[in-house]
């Protein structure tokens, strides 16, 4: 008899807890989701007292099989906004939680009937400690994480600090330069041939830019910030990188005007990564290539590199990095391809697991031997590459 009533409740719960961890975590969910979850759960609750404040009996059973099912149609109500918005695995992990629904809620009858109320009154406990947490965090936390504002003023005071702090969190800007300048120059090269019209985006102290520059391109690298292009062009050694004041969002260039176009670590500083991607493709020539490095939305992403970063790197700022602005590869592959580019290849990368990142840990410093490489895992952040189409125009924004 214990079966009938924990199996069903146990697998129940591990969907519950699939759905919430790997999907409603990783999209955002809109407002009537938000206030939709706690009253699914809700409709539970109320099963519950209603089993656990009568006895069974013919009529009572009545009124529950009423509650239940209503319960039971009530859970499906999102479909509607879930038709538009999930994908393929959510789709079918919620198949299997609407399956799950009415077992669960007739367990919960046979175990009131049988009277080991004693069940019902932890899965109680449980039930309302799972809607607290649906009402706390999507109805107050997750909103106000919404409205945090990234800090990019941080980067316009830190001077020669571009080139030479280990004290901060620019110095792990600056390994993952070492690791992805090379691999950038290597694929230029490999794909369209040397000397190309490069566009760096959020260009700031010139990592890439004047890397590019060395390599003999010809290089425009624009910011948002004039402090950033100062240091920028103090450390241009070949005195050939452009470097102008510019918005990535809104490029002051012609269309096609680029062999290619790099967005290196800023896609998760802007609030329109969609706009941004679309000026990329606009002036972008045919064939021309699109670079990018960002971070997954996830709670792995979350914990290491905005958590972990803050806890130890020093001199870490608040709002360094926002979850909210992360972005899934799934979500950028879908805002490059309604801009007519095609993602041709999609690397993982993490630090390398060796002496200088544990001293980090126990220093708060970043040592010039400290590395990246990448990975076949796309959970912290990710680089790739996108070419843009011989044919088609970008879709307005």
């Amino acid at each position: 008899m214990l079966a009938i009533f924990v199996i069903p409740v146990l697998l129940q719960g591990i969907a519950m807890v699939a759905d919430e961890a790997l999907f409603h975590r990783r999209r955002e969910l809109p407002r009537w989701e938000r206030i939709g979850h706690p009253l699914d759960t809700s409709t539970l609750v109320v099963c519950l007292v209603w089993l656990l404040a009568t006895e069974p009996g013919e009529t009572t059973l009545g009124v529950y099989v009423g509650l239940a099912t209503f319960s039971t149609l009530f859970v499906t109500k999102d479909e509607w906004v879930h038709s538009d918005l999930c994908s393929a695995g959510e789709h079918w992990l919620h198949a299997v939680l609407f399956a799950l629904h009415p077992i669960v809620l007739a367990a919960f009858a046979i175990t009131w009937w049988t009277g080991r109320g004693e069940l019902l009154v932890g899965q109680l406990v449980a039930t309302i400690a799972f809607l607290a947490y649906q009402i706390v965090y999507w109805l107050i936390v997750e909103p106000r994480q919404r409205l945090r504002a990234i800090d990019n003023a941080w980067y316009a005071d830190l001077g020669g600090r571009w080139y030479a702090a280990h004290d901060t969190p620019i110095a792990l800007l600056r390994a993952e330069s070492r690791h992805r300048n090379p691999w950038i120059a290597d694929q230029i090269a490999a794909r369209l041939g040397a000397q190309r019209a490069v566009l760096d985006l959020g260009c700031g102290g010139g990592f890439l830019a004047n890397y590019l520059g060395g390599r003999g391109h010809r290089v425009t690298g624009i910011d948002t910030t004039a402090e950033n292009l100062v240091v920028a062009r103090d450390h241009d050694a070949s005195g050939s990188v452009a470097y102008q004041v510019g918005d990535a969002c809104a490029l002051p260039f012609p269309d096609a005007s680029f062999d290619v176009v790099c967005a290196m670590d800023l896609l998760e500083h802007v609030e329109a990564p969609q706009r941004l991607i679309a000026e990329a493709s606009r002036v972008l020539k045919p064939s021309g290539l699109f670079f990018f490095h960002t971070f997954n939305r996830n709670w792995l992403a979350g914990l290491i590199v905005i958590k972990g970063v803050e806890l130890f790197v020093r001199n870490t700022p608040k709002d360094l990095h926002v979850l909210r602005l992360f972005l899934t590869p799934e979500e950028v592959t879908e805002m490059m391809r309604s801009q007519a580019l095609e993602l041709v290849e999609l690397r993982g990368s993490r630090p390398r697991f060796r002496w200088p990142l544990w001293r980090m840990l126990f220093t708060g410093n970043v040592g010039d031997d400290f590395a990246f490489t990448f990975t076949g895992s796309t959970k912290l952040g990710f680089t790739g590459i996108a070419r843009r189409g011989a044919r088609g125009r970008p879709r307005d924004q």
